[in-house]
């Protein structure tokens, strides 16, 4: 795969209105800066890798981007996965109202902004192209801006929890600590806030494999998680491992206390 992904503006206005093409370009890099954070657990102020045009002609807008320097601790390996997830969510966003797959919320808000001034066909709109032995093409429109803005509306609000592992905490100034969870089920990238009292809590977790959350959850209307407000968090050592048949019955073995499906029901049932 390489590490550089084409983008062309369609139509009239991409060719006339150097301001709204200027500004789609600025805004589809604060695209890739979010999943490279993500990716590369980083925080908010953390430096991201700078990009290059590799070519660039007007008329309609033809553009070809690639890496100028990498940032600290990146890879070409982790932008080639930023550059598949970028391409791959925006195709995505094109058929469903769903956060794309390993976007966090911030990911959706800064993309739907980023194709707000496209039409509402694929003449008047925009081109990805992946480059890679496979490449991959995707047109994006209007829809995909409307349903980065339909996935990012909270909807629902649930006391629960989820395992993962932590990624990017930092200090807000309201006095919390933000984060993400990159959570076991889904790969969804979770936010988190968390109060200052989980402070060294969130520090001992850090360097461990796993982690479970538990607050308030807050969904959108496809039942993705947008965040959790945590109230604790628990370290989790063990490694996620089923066999074929835990998997059948929908219980991590440290959930049961070792007890089988059949005998974990039966405890809840007041049978045992």
């Amino acid at each position: 795969m390489a590490t550089k992904v084409g983008i062309s503006l369609r139509g009239p206005q991409a060719g006339m209105d150097a301001d709204a093409s200027l500004e789609t370009l600025s805004k589809l890099l604060k695209v890739i800066a979010e999943l490279e954070r993500t990716e590369g657990q980083k925080n908010s102020k953390s430096k991201v890798s700078r990009w290059t045009f590799q070519e660039l002609r007007l008329g309609s807008v033809n553009a070809t981007l690639e890496p100028l320097e990498l940032a600290p601790e990146s890879s070409y390996t982790t932008l080639e996965r930023v550059l598949e997830q970028m391409v791959g969510g925006f195709e995505a966003a094109e058929k469903t109202a769903e956060l794309p797959p390993r976007w966090t919320p911030r990911a959706a808000r800064l993309g739907a902004d980023a194709v707000r001034r496209l039409g509402a066909s694929p003449d008047v709109g925009m081109e990805l192209l992946l480059y890679g032995a496979t490449p991959l093409r995707v047109d994006v429109t209007q829809r995909a801006h409307q349903n980065l803005r339909a996935a990012v509306v909270e909807r629902y609000t649930s006391f629960g929890s989820r395992r993962g592992h932590l990624n990017s905490l930092f200090d807000t100034d309201k006095g919390t600590i933000k984060g993400v969870l990159k959570s076991e089920v889904g790969n969804e990238r979770i936010p988190l806030v968390c109060p200052e009292s989980l402070r060294e809590d969130l520090r001992g977790a850090w360097g461990e494999d796993r982690v479970e959350v538990t607050g308030n959850i807050i969904e959108n209307a496809r039942g993705q998680v947008m965040r959790i407000i945590v109230d604790d968090l628990e370290i989790l050592p063990t490694e996620p491992s089923l066999t074929a048949e835990e998997l059948k019955g929908g219980f991590w073995p440290d959930m049961t206390g070792g007890l089988s499906a059949r005998e974990h029901l039966a405890v809840i049932r007041g049978e045992a």
